[in-house]
């Protein structure tokens, strides 16, 4: 685990100067065991590297050359089936005993297919000094980040997060406005743009291969499928999924450095926990979190699995309260704008675990792969409605409701999208701004496609599972992995996803609706693996979010910081909302608090990444940028 950035000049074009040690500066959280460069001879190629030790911490060191001294790679991740790989390259003359090194062989032997033999989670950089050439590759899911820039000049710059780009002095800080948009319409900005204007986001399950002309060749190698031989009944489909995920936790406990589990009361975690500490050679280490003042605390049920297993286990206590506090070093950390509020409460968490470990696994993408979201089953009201003749629906019942409640023709509307538009009917159950409520802010941008319906193109099959493939290219990797890449690295920690082994998502993908959710249950399969390793109570208990009490926050100071933030003069200037429009939502912010708060981590960006309002955003608090002119 680690930050990389770097600059690639192609033939014909002047060498730009740029000052490396600024840019591994900016993403240095990433990567705090040490720093190291590569430049080629000729100047056109500078690689920088972060280095948080994991895995062969004596000779793990990057950048990394090959034997033949051609080819020099550097790597974010971890290659889990490293050990693998290795035994099939012997004759190789390693320098090392990591995970990375074996990809330069790899390469040798298998071309751009090396990354099919890859289970890990990965951003990479392979630099070849013969043909002149830079490729940049993500891993399948999209665990890791990878950002690339065209300057001006001719030359590409990239990083694993945008400010190492930026600090390259060579890419201005500019508002891409089209993202704004769909920053609204989603939530986040998917791929492969991002807020910044030129600046690009790699795609899961993607690679760009930079000649020596400077042309971009992109590939996609990998979307979310079904595996070839699905299981033909419930049992058979609970003996295949719980083999692969085990496998998969086995591989993903190989570290160096002290390891644990972020263990919630629910089902993914609680698995993963109970597979892990049957295969630990020691107690696991696992840890809770309490929230302070919520309504909901999860820690008795993740105490009943600590002690059937026997782990080290520690409740963590966090208040949400100081929000105000850290939201500019979140906006800081982040730097693409989220709409998701856990990123507090995450970032919280992964600060205090780092205290102990360096390596944490959690559950992120159990919900994806075995349906847990309310969104994948349709509402009473929806089927009821639905089962209205579609013409009495779309020419007279919503064209009526739409002249007296935009937003609720909008739900009729919706309803009847998830058979035959799913990727719309996705997006409607998830934006904060739907079309009545952009308008109704007053935001003056054209709305775009959805990513969901884009993503909907590429996977048939039954809508349950079509459902579950566009959630995994698009809210996946867009927000809950975002998420966890910038609040572990944050604190110096590597975030470990089991069950996005892609082996699982395809054997996943090709689970029937019947056996993946018996009677119409979520995560019917999921509970029927779970009955062999977890308490009846952690197997009944009711799906429960992971989210902040934002309304709450709005009911404080911090929510009139945020009005002050949202409505000051030069902010309205940009035409993204009016000052009605806020004033509206603040007429009733406990009920568009989210939104409220989707906007603020908008504003705080575009602030502190682009206009740079303040000299230290780490140590500056909401009220800093409120009072700010």
């Amino acid at each position: 685990m680690c930050g990389i950035t770097g600059l690639f000049v192609p033939d014909g074009v002047a060498i730009p100067a740029i000052n490396m040690a600024t840019m591994l500066e900016r993403i240095l959280h990433r990567g705090p065991d040490g720093s190291s460069t590569y430049a080629a001879p000729n100047g056109r190629y500078v690689g920088g590297f972060n280095r948080l030790a994991i895995i062969d911490l004596d000779t793990g060191d990057q950048p990394i050359i090959d034997a033949a001294k051609r080819r020099v790679l550097m790597g974010n991740g971890e290659i889990y089936n490293y050990r693998l790989l290795r035994q099939d390259e012997a004759g190789y003359p390693f320098r090392g005993n990591g995970d990375m090194e074996v990809i330069l062989p790899l390469i040798d032997r298998h071309g751009d297919g090396f990354v099919d033999h890859l289970n890990g989670m990965f951003a990479l950089a392979v630099y070849d000094s013969g043909r002149h050439t830079l490729q940049l590759v993500r891993d399948r899911l999209g665990i890791k980040p990878l950002y690339w820039a065209r300057t001006n000049g001719g030359s590409i710059v990239f990083g694993s997060e945008i400010k190492s780009i930026l600090a390259s002095g060579l890419v201005p800080a500019a508002v891409d406005e089209e993202a704004v948009t769909s920053y609204l319409v989603h939530g986040y900005i998917p791929a492969p743009r991002t807020l910044f204007a030129n600046v690009h986001k790699l795609s899961p399950g993607s690679s760009v291969t930079f000649g020596r002309s400077g042309e971009a060749k992109e590939r996609r190698y990998w979307r979310p499928r079904a595996a070839a031989e699905p299981a033909e009944s419930i049992d058979e489909a609970a003996d295949r999924l719980e083999a692969l995920l085990a496998n998969s936790v086995a591989l993903q406990l190989q570290s160096d450095v002290p390891l644990g589990v972020l263990l919630s009361g629910g089902l993914d975690s609680g698995l993963i926990t109970a597979l892990a500490a049957q295969m630990s050679d020691q107690p696991l280490r696992t840890y809770t979190v309490r929230f302070a003042g919520s309504e909901v605390d999860e820690t008795p049920l993740a105490r009943a699995v600590a002690r059937r297993y026997q782990t080290r286990h520690t409740e963590i206590d966090v208040s949400t309260a100081d929000a105000e506090t850290h939201l500019p070093a979140l906006a800081w950390y982040c730097e693409e704008p989220l709409f998701d509020a856990a990123l507090l409460p995450n970032f919280l968490i992964n600060r205090q675990l780092s205290r102990e470990v360096r390596v944490v696994l959690n559950g992120t993408g159990g919900d994806e792969l075995f349906a847990g979201y309310g969104r994948y089953f349709q509402r009473p009201v929806e089927s009821g409605y639905t089962a209205l003749p579609a013409w009495l629906r779309r020419r007279v019942v919503e064209p009526t409701v739409r002249l007296v409640d935009p937003m609720l023709a909008w739900r009729l509307e919706r309803a009847g999208k998830r058979e035959d538009a799913p990727g719309d009917y996705l997006n409607g159950h998830t934006t904060q701004f739907p079309p009545p409520m952009i308008t109704r802010i007053g935001h003056r941008g054209r709305i775009p496609a959805s990513a969901h319906s884009m993503a909907a193109e590429h996977f048939g099959g039954p809508i349950d599972n079509h459902l579950l493939a566009i959630d995994l290219e698009t809210y996946l990797p867009e927000d809950l992995l975002l998420l966890l890449d910038r609040t572990t690295m944050a604190s110096g920690v590597e975030g470990r996803v089991p069950f996005l082994d892609h082996r699982i998502v395809e054997a996943a993908l090709a689970l029937s609706p019947a056996t993946r959710t018996a009677n119409g249950g979520a995560k019917g399969l999921e509970r029927h693996i779970a009955r062999r390793h977890l308490p009846t109570a952690v197997i009944n208990a009711p799906k429960r979010g992971f989210a902040s009490p934002v309304p709450s926050w709005f009911a404080g100071s911090l929510g009139r910081h945020v009005q002050r933030l949202l409505t000051r003069p030069s902010t309205l200037d940009r035409g993204w909302w009016t000052k009605a429009g806020i004033d509206y939502m603040f007429e009733n912010s406990n009920h568009h608090a989210f939104r409220l708060y989707a906007l603020a981590m908008l504003e705080l960006t575009v602030r502190i990444h682009i206009e740079g309002s303040t000299n230290d955003p780490l140590e500056s608090c909401l009220a800093d940028f409120a009072d700010a002119a």
